[in-house]
């Protein structure tokens, strides 16, 4: 008798979750939207994964379908636009019924730890408003210093490598560079690690880049079953918590269990966090300092009204507490090693690649950083101001993160309450919709006249619509450190292109380009060159 009543009561919660997903795919329809057809239960997803370049499959679909179409993570539905006029509405004009993103694998918006990236409603608006101040141009400029110090060992591992006369891989050497940088110039951390490739910061921070990389069972879970991601989230934590334990007060079980690298950096963090109050130290000016100089005593912040029950009007007339507890303090610093790692050290790699197989686009912006750098010697630096001044090493990066952009999966957001699209209809709360960044990128009609899939850096000389460049995202929850990401890239191509020139190794080189690899980030495998001093080539 019990058995029957368990499987009929089975066998109804089967059938009623097969009703709710047959219903979530007629989403599109309801709303007259074209897209391709998904599997039951799969979605889309089957075709992104056999394609393995989720914007490649993008493409393919606008293509076929138009600038507006949907498809399904699941049987969560995704509402694809290229058209730049609807994505400013929703990025920048509207932003206020689109203030958050999507939900991401493992996120919990409602724990203490929550960084800015998954924060939402007041709670982002707070903690927005205490790190903005630090990319600043005066902050900045105030940073130069521990960037050029990071720049130094790296011109240093370069002229080993001159000495060395071969091909290698140049990406590996920026990976090192840009990991450098965040911890040195964001937490006071100084470190070896490009010198000393078994850096445990290094190895730590590499390791949460290539888990994030990976897509494990439970992520896919989470994408496929989205109304139980509570269950994933907690056996998420439960695994990095247990592995943590185990590791940490078994050592025997470091043969079997490799430790949880996020857990790792976050402890570690909290560690910078208490040695730099204990220690009271301030003058040292990075974004560590600045999040502690906001630092509540309270162990958690209310933010009201919260995010579930925000609309756009009451989220604007909040007045912020402008502060940060530690918990959300110790969970950025994590954020900003990933965010600020892989995106700015790939489009170095990708800045490499353009520059060794355009090799007169590459004489001509070392001509115009001879022309505002005059220097006698390699220990010579420009200034931040001068840096600032070269017009034509701002476009060469534009125009090669135009051609190369580093993501397509998080340029996207959520409406918090319904909103009505120009011959789409009103969308409902809840909507996910993410830009088409190819279709932007290499739109003839938004890039022309010259052909968009040729590298001209001087199209960046005409104004162009506000959404046509999105690398970086766009509106009030663009990225937050863009400025100090281009200042870094500028720094170190100026110091770079003054000694140096990167020379193409024929297919070695172009076979980077040839099979990247797309998860959260599109990158290459490697990126291998040769370099050549510049005063070489006029003996």
């Amino acid at each position: 008798m019990l058995t029957g009543i368990l499987v009929g009561i089975l066998l109804i919660l089967i059938v009623s979750y097969g009703w709710h997903v047959h219903r979530a795919y007629s989403f599109f329809t309801r709303l007259n939207i074209p897209g391709p057809p998904p599997r039951f239960f799969f979605g889309n997803l089957l075709e992104i994964f056999e394609t393995k370049r989720f914007s490649l499959k993008v493409q393919e679909w606008t293509k076929k379908y138009g600038r507006i179409f949907g498809y399904f993570e699941g049987h969560t539905p995704i509402l694809v636009i290229s058209d730049p006029d609807i994505l400013q509405d929703v990025f920048i004009k509207s932003f206020s019924s689109f203030p958050s993103r999507r939900d991401f694998p493992f996120e919990d918006r409602h724990a203490k730890h929550v960084h800015l990236f998954a924060a939402n409603g007041v709670r982002w608006k707070r903690q927005r408003f205490v790190i903005n101040p630090t990319f600043s141009s005066l902050k900045l400029k105030q940073m130069s210093p521990l960037i050029n110090r990071c720049i130094d060992s790296f011109m240093e591992k370069l002229a080993e490598q001159h000495r060395c006369d071969q091909p290698f891989d140049i990406y590996a050497f920026f990976k090192r560079f840009t990991m450098d940088t965040i911890w040195s110039c964001g937490f006071g951390l100084d470190t070896d690690m490009q010198n000393n490739s078994n850096d445990p910061y290094l190895v730590q921070s590499q390791r949460v880049t290539n888990e994030g990389n990976n897509f494990t069972p439970l992520m896919i879970l989470f994408l496929l079953i989205t109304e139980l991601k509570w269950m994933w989230n907690g056996l998420h934590r439960c695994d990095s918590s247990i592995r943590y334990w185990l590791t940490n007060y078994l050592p025997i079980t470091r043969r079997f269990i490799s430790d949880d690298p996020t857990t790792w950096l976050e402890n570690q963090a909290e560690q910078l966090i208490k040695k730099r109050v204990e220690l009271g130290y301030t003058k040292r000016m990075d974004l560590l300092q600045l999040m502690l100089e906001s630092a509540s005593d309270d162990d958690f912040i209310q933010d009201q009204p919260t995010s579930a029950v925000a609309n756009a009007e009451t989220i604007n007339e909040i007045p912020l507490v402008r502060k940060l507890t530690k918990h959300e303090i110790a969970a950025n610093i994590p954020l900003f090693m990933f965010a600020g790692y892989e995106t700015t050290s790939t489009a170095l790699g990708y800045i490499a690649y353009v520059l060794a197989t355009h090799p007169n686009e590459q004489q001509k912006l070392q001509e115009d950083i001879d022309a505002h750098f005059e220097s006698n010697t390699e220990q010579d630096i420009p200034s931040y101001e001068l840096v600032a001044e070269m017009s034509y090493l701002d476009m060469f990066i534009r125009e090669t993160l135009r051609m190369y952009p580093i993501t397509q999966t998080i340029i996207n957001r959520k409406n918090i309450e319904e909103f009505y699209i120009e011959n789409v209809g009103t969308i409902p709360v809840g909507t996910i919709i993410t830009a088409s960044i190819y279709d932007l990128h290499f739109n003839p009609d938004l890039w022309g006249p010259v052909d968009p899939h040729i590298f001209c850096p001087e199209r960046f000389a005409t104004k162009r619509h506000p959404l046509a460049w999105v690398p970086f995202g766009a509106g009030p929850r663009n990225c937050v450190g863009m400025r100090f990401a281009l200042m870094e890239i500028k720094v170190l191509l100026a110091r770079l292109l003054k000694t140096y020139s990167i020379i193409d190794c024929g297919q070695q080189t172009h076979h980077s380009i040839d099979e990247l690899n797309e998860t959260f980030v599109i990158f290459p495998k490697n990126m291998i060159v040769r370099v050549q001093r510049r005063d070489e080539t006029t003996q």
